[in-house]
């Protein structure tokens, strides 16, 4: 299946869930998520702003600010297509931006570089089991990836079905260290329970 028929069955089935079905789902990621050696050493973790029905990444930001961690979100710049990472104190810094997706209001940009981040939260509309992503189609992720730290552990979340066995790919693509769903922790290198 090409990527476009994929995305667009893939994006069909998560809007079929019910709004109970994401929260509990979410929950479970969360969970393992906040478990994980490599959240609990990290320092400054660049996660997404869930849209739509999307895995829930706020309970995620909560704990981290409780615990001192630096959060940082992605900004997407239209003109070139590229992530502005801004650090967020607090959902109230959040207004719907670009293509509706909540990000910080222009009086809240906090730039952070790149090379500051530890570890990496992206969303998906699919990964396959070696780690590579099947995104919304913009590019942005694609384009980002390459400029991360190599020990900057990057975690995709996904629901139990956008987690396949294979997946287009493209010379450029960037696979992810750990998936987690809502049923596993999924190493890509070594699997653990």
């Amino acid at each position: 299946m090409d990527k476009k028929t994929l995305r667009k069955t893939l994006l069909k089935r998560r809007e079929s869930l019910s709004w109970l079905e994401v929260q509990g789902k979410s929950h479970e990621i969360t969970q393992r998520v906040l478990f994980l050696p490599e959240y609990k050493k990290a320092e400054t973790i660049l996660i997404y702003l869930a849209y739509n029905k999307e895995l829930d990444t706020s309970a995620i930001m909560q704990t981290a600010w409780q615990q001192k961690k630096k959060i940082v979100v992605p900004v997407c710049q239209p003109r070139d297509r590229s992530l502005l990472l801004s650090e967020l104190l607090d959902f109230n810094e959040l207004a719907p931006g670009t293509w509706g997706i909540l990000e910080p209001k222009a009086e809240f940009l906090r730039p952070v570089p790149v090379q500051n981040i530890d570890l990496l939260i992206i969303p998906c509309v699919a990964f396959d089991r070696e780690g590579y992503r099947l995104g919304y189609g913009g590019g942005y992720f694609d384009r980002f990836l390459p400029a991360i730290r190599s020990d900057c552990t990057k975690v995709g979340l996904a629901y139990d079905f956008q987690l396949l066995d294979e997946l287009p790919r493209e010379p450029h693509d960037t696979a992810v260290d750990i998936i987690i769903t809502e049923s596993r922790t999924y190493y890509v290198k070594k699997e653990s329970p």
